[in-house]
């Protein structure tokens, strides 16, 4: 078996490769273009299992990865640094501790999801980000009208109450910034509008959706970003575990009898543990 270690930025990406015995049989930086990686992919003698750090941009990567290699990982990044050198940082070390650390077994590991779960993903954090924008902006809303001295309450999702404000009887600058923010609001919420419709027709033959959205509180959007999260619930040997993938349980320091209980762990899943905090915000 060989061993194949990845460094994976924007436009390279440096490869590290070994036998079983450790011995360096490639180490090198090549160009992300499917061209370049396939051809380096064919270089690597089979049969050979291949890991690259969880980065932003893995998709393209791993779908050609997975044609060639026996088994792929993705490295989870946030334990990995407990092997990392403090002293020294190069494309080609990172490369090089992802290969040993997967040689020796002890690759921390994250599941890579299948296309349609991917999708379903991009789907979902387009529209998280829809709501953020629209929050954003009657925030800035509400502010420049506080700061004008005109009344800031109530539900600015509603166009009912942004129609309220009036702007007439105030300066063409003032008027403009107001309106051009009063409409951007509007826009946002007419795709959220559209989204909402758009999920319910994607989701509507899905049978893990349709069993989650018959818990109280639960929308299509809540069910879809459960679903997409856990992927296989199966996957899970208890309660427990799950608790502690989604970031529901607190970090414990026990030694000489003492129990410590700190803060939830930062290698959590924020998107699912936040389904319960956002609660109708973004439902």
């Amino acid at each position: 078996m060989h061993y194949v270690g990845v460094d994976l930025h924007k436009e390279q990406s440096w490869f590290y490769v070994t036998n079983s015995e450790g011995k360096r049989l490639l180490s090198k930086s090549v160009p992300n273009s499917d061209e370049t990686l396939n051809t380096v992919f064919k270089e690597i003698p089979q049969p050979f299992q291949l890991a690259v750090e969880s980065t932003y941009n893995w998709y393209f990567f791993v779908d050609i990865a997975e044609q060639y290699a026996e088994k792929a990982f993705l490295a989870n990044s946030y334990e990995l640094k407990a092997f990392a050198k403090r002293n020294k940082k190069t494309d080609k070390i990172d490369a090089k501790l992802i290969c040993d650390v997967l040689r020796k077994g002890y690759l921390p590991s994250v599941r890579i999801a299948p296309n349609d779960i991917r999708q379903t993903r991009e789907l979902l954090r387009y529209r998280v980000s829809l709501v953020r924008e629209r929050t954003y902006n009657i925030n800035k809303l509400k502010g420049l009208l506080d700061r004008l001295g005109r009344a800031s309450s109530g539900d600015f999702t509603t166009y009912k109450r942004l129609d309220a404000i009036q702007t007439s009887d105030l300066s063409e600058v003032y008027s403009s910034v107001i309106n051009g923010q009063i409409s951007r609001i509007k826009f946002l919420t007419e795709k959220l509008r559209t989204m909402k419709t758009y999920l319910e027709e994607v989701f509507s033959d899905d049978e893990d959706v349709q069993n989650l959205i018959s818990v109280p509180g639960l929308s299509y959007f809540s069910a879809a970003l459960i679903k997409s999260e856990i992927i296989n619930i199966s996957d899970f040997a208890c309660f427990n575990r799950l608790c502690s993938y989604a970031g529901l349980a607190p970090r414990v320091s026990q030694s000489a009898g003492k129990d410590v209980h700190g803060p939830l762990s930062k290698n959590r899943r924020k998107m699912l543990q936040c389904v319960g905090k956002w609660g109708q915000a973004f439902t």
